[in-house]
């Protein structure tokens, strides 16, 4: 040995023991942020390739912008890529029959194929979704929507050649070409003729799945051929989709570029669906929030910096919990060796050399735990993705596990920083202690003396004279107690923070939707489904539950003082009709889900209480006014529009200047969520739900023209399905929507996404106990020679089990305390700050809070068990002569 710093490797391996528990405890924690890196990253891999699919892999699009400046845009050193789209024309599949105009007075005068040429970008951009067969290569192939496969006069299969009459549509009423400038093209006018201009032949080599939320889409249907667009016609109007080679200041960037083109009329928005409804003068952009967002560069800067600062605030909790985990094991460490150190000095070692002594420690200890912590954090995640591959349910089916280099990188980095920031402390401790009070008192840096420690009463009442011995011992080894106490409330912290975090994106993904197996609609001329249908449905095998739906909208008058203000502040616009002391409203509905249906929303009420018998008396309705919105500065609110009670009453009319005007009806209960659905209004109207008989008295009519079926999943739906089928065909005013599927899908959305984020729970839980364990056992190790003077002075080996024991409980009962209100209130500072991209209620995190504190309790028992057992096994004469 040339050096005292040449004795880091001999302690080390002389005292393999202590060594390993802080070798594991690094690992823990660089598992925690291997763990936490590597689900971060492939949940957001998840999440681009998701949103891609669904909105577009695009970052602006610009629409209806002529060929002169395609190329200007295409061309712009702001720009990376570019898509292009042209409309090649119309083609008629059908002319719409007079017996379906009788049906529907506002039908289309035909269906036909709206016919595209996309270039090579633009498919990929677009990521058009196949039913079956592959995208076209050149310009005489195509593929066709696969619902509009029903109305061509003979089946199309894959390989078919179809020859198009393309065209234009033209307004009877002025002669003038439909301007419809949107790429799903909606809309269409009752007088409205197709002029064919040119023939063409295609071959169909694939089918395009249907769009959604499309409602023109039983008239117009899409079809995509190829057109590379190497020759740009002026005088035709294009879309063009760009992906900018930067997205910092996108906006501004993409305004430059229109202000370049010296154009009019520029539409700004932002895009919602690829088969958005778009009714565009002239140009429009949209930025591609969806998908921006996810980079953290919308063009809503509050929601950016919200997401910013509430991912910073995770990862400084993270980054301060590691190195808390890692400190606990330093800090005991070097307490209990400090006559170790004092012996060094008094043989001649310099405080730097003791320094370097803890600091290469940490060094080498680091060389050993960080790998094997990024390979075990690697192993863990691996073995949760294996288990969710096995299930294929839900969003996170084609999830996949991404080892991100870069993660591992600076989980690692992370990792070495955290044991330096945790060796810093202990090693300038260890230097600064004085030889003479070192070698006279072992594990601590000066003297502490027993008239110092409170007695506590109620304790040795309570527990009696061990109690209080184990009260007094904690209050004695201050530092001890302070660091053992800290690895607990870390531990609890991270529970109910991560908790916290699990509820918060459980509500941000609720299933979306009205949750039912089926409904039937009738667009008929009666408006009216026979009461036959609805008993014949309920006698159907697998049908649990069927409900008459009732709807349409009412004016009403809103008092000025039961309007949110919160919500008037965002949409004055809503109430500019002032009406006596209120505001008239048009944008209300009014419905009824059957007598069955007012008994199944009864647990769904927050405040009131259901009596159909009172509400056919009072005109008692149920209001729904909570609502989900999107402000213009892009933040996501749950919000109340009103702020109504039960008992109050509200004058509503219909529309039907034939029926009665105003009439009152009685609030006779309050909820959050509609009987078919667990997720808030989407839609800014405000909903009362009452009695078919209170509804055929306000509206004039008993009539319904849908219903909702709920089947039982597990019964074949073939009967139910055969029925619904027989109603078309005999009248082809009924039509049906199966979502059988898509709430099975929606079921097991909900179950994958819950098994992978408690299986990240289950993470935090795995290392919150073994770092607890790690640190009482260790201090309880570290005090063997302690508990052989309390045996050799008359304590019994029950006495002294007992009083190990009730330090747990008291470690347990403080680190609860502290450990729940610092947690609680992370909890509600990480809320706070996504509150700028989503607003959502907070709720008190009780039942966290709850499994936390037992979970603290039971931890430290169990803490205790092994090393009660060993100390069970060592003589007293032997722990009295050896050193810790």
């Amino acid at each position: 040995m040339k050096s005292y710093t040449g004795l880091t490797g001999k302690y080390i391996k002389g005292q393999k023991k202590r060594s390993l528990l802080m070798i594991f405890g690094i690992i823990l924690s660089v598992t925690l942020l291997t763990s936490i890196g590597t689900i971060g990253m492939s949940y957001w891999d998840k999440s681009i390739r998701q949103t891609m699919r669904d909105f577009g892999d695009y970052h602006v699009s610009i629409n209806g912008i002529t060929g002169e400046a395609v190329s200007k845009v295409k061309n712009n050193t702001s720009i990376k890529s570019a898509g292009i789209i042209s409309r090649e024309g119309y083609a008629v599949i059908e002319e719409t029959t007079e017996k379906e105009k009788r049906e529907d007075p506002f039908a289309a005068p035909y269906r036909y194929l709206n016919v595209k040429g996309y270039d090579a970008n633009a498919i990929n951009m677009l990521q058009v979704q196949l039913d079956s067969g592959r995208m076209p290569k050149n310009p005489n192939e195509i593929v066709l929507s696969s619902p509009s496969l029903s109305y061509f006069s003979e089946k199309l299969k894959l390989g078919d050649t179809i020859k198009l009459g393309l065209g234009i549509r033209k307004v009877t009423s002025t002669g003038e070409e439909k301007k419809i400038s949107g790429i799903g093209d909606f809309g269409w006018d009752l007088d409205e003729v197709f002029k064919a201009q040119t023939q063409k032949e295609y071959t169909i080599v694939g089918f395009v799945k249907p769009p959604t939320g499309n409602w023109s889409s039983s008239y117009i249907f899409p079809a995509i051929t190829v057109d590379d667009h190497k020759t740009i016609d002026n005088n035709k109007k294009y879309f063009v989709y760009v992906k900018m080679k930067s997205l910092n200041d996108i906006q501004k960037k993409t305004e430059a570029i229109m202000s370049s083109l010296q154009l009019e009329n520029v539409e700004q928005g932002s895009a919602m669906q690829l088969s958005r409804d778009n009714f565009i003068k002239d140009i429009r952009i949209e930025y591609n929030n969806e998908l921006l967002k996810l980079y953290g560069k919308s063009t809503y800067e509050g929601v950016n910096h919200s997401l910013i600062l509430a991912f910073a605030a995770i990862i400084i909790i993270i980054m301060t919990c590691t190195i808390a985990v890692i400190y606990n094991t330093f800090h005991i460490s070097v307490l209990e060796r400090i006559s170790q150190f004092g012996m060094l000095r008094c043989i001649g070692a310099t405080p730097n050399q003791i320094r370097k002594i803890v600091m290469q420690e940490a060094t080498l200890l680091s060389l050993i735990g960080i790998p094997i912590g990024l390979l075990t954090g690697t192993l863990f995640m691996k073995l949760l993705f294996y288990y969710i591959s096995l299930l294929t349910l839900g969003f996170l089916k084609d999830m996949r596990m991404v080892i991100s280099i870069p993660i591992l990188i600076f989980a690692g980095v992370l990792g070495l920083l955290s044991v330096f920031l945790s060796a810093i402390r202990p090693a300038k401790q260890a230097a600064r202690v004085s030889p003479l009070e070192a070698l006279k008192n072992t594990g601590g840096t000066k003297v502490e003396h027993i008239t110092k420690v409170n007695k506590s009463l109620f304790v040795k009442k309570l527990f009696g004279f061990v109690g209080q011995f184990a009260s007094r011992n904690l209050q004695r080894n201050k530092n001890r107690f302070r660091i053992t106490a800290f690895s607990m409330i870390i531990s609890i912290i991270l529970f109910i923070v991560f908790s916290g975090l699990v509820e918060f994106m459980q509500q941000t993904t609720q299933v979306s939707g009205k949750q039912y197996s089926y409904s039937i609609s009738y667009d008929g001329p009666s408006k009216r489904i026979d009461d036959t249908v609805y008993q014949h449905v309920t006698q159907l095998d697998a049908v649990e539950q069927v409900y008459k739906f009732y709807s349409d909208q009412v004016m009403a008058i809103i008092p000025k003082d039961k309007i949110n203000p919160k919500y008037y502040e965002l949409r004055k616009d809503r109430y500019v009709v002032d009406d006596g002391e209120g505001y008239r409203t048009s944008n209300n509905f009014f419905m009824s889900y059957g007598d069955n249906g007012l008994d199944d929303l009864q647990s769904k009420l927050t405040s009131g209480k259901i009596d159909k018998e009172q509400m056919d008396r009072e005109n008692g309705v149920i209001i729904q006014q909570k609502i989900s919105m999107l402000t213009d500065d892009g933040k996501q609110m749950i919000i109340d529009q009103t702020n109504f009670k039960v008992g109050d009453r509200i004058k509503i009319r219909t529309f039907d200047r034939s029926q009665k005007g105003y009439q009152t009806v009685t609030v006779v209960g309050i909820i959050d969520h509609d009987l078919l659905s667990e997720e808030y209004n989407d839609s800014e109207v405000l909903s009362f739900i009452t009695t078919p008989k209170v509804y055929s008295n306000i509206m004039g009519t008993d009539a319904y023209a849908r219903m909702f079926i709920l089947a039982n999943p597990d019964v074949s739906n073939q009967a139910i399905t055969d029925y619904l089928k027989s109603l078309n065909v005999k009248d082809a005013g009924f039509n049906y929507l199966d979502r059988v599927a898509e709430v099975a899908q929606a079921k097991n959305d909900a179950l994958t996404f819950s098994i992978l984020l408690y299986g990240f729970i289950g993470v935090i839980v795995l290392i919150a106990f073994l770092n607890i364990v790690n640190t009482v056992s260790t201090n309880l190790i570290l005090r063997t020679k302690e508990f052989a003077v309390l045996k050799a002075i008359g304590m019994t080996q029950h006495e002294v089990r007992k009083m190990i024991v009730l330090e747990g409980v008291f470690y347990g009962l403080f680190a609860g305390v502290i450990g729940i209100i610092i947690g609680t209130g992370l909890n509600y500072g990480i809320h706070y700050l996504f509150g700028g991209a989503l607003d959502i209620d907070w709720v008190f995190p009780w039942y966290s809070i709850g499994i936390a504190f037992a979970g603290s309790m039971i931890t430290t028992f169990l803490a205790t068990i092994g090393p009660m057992y060993r100390l069970n096994k060592v003589s007293i004469v032997d722990a009295l002569r050896r050193e810790n």
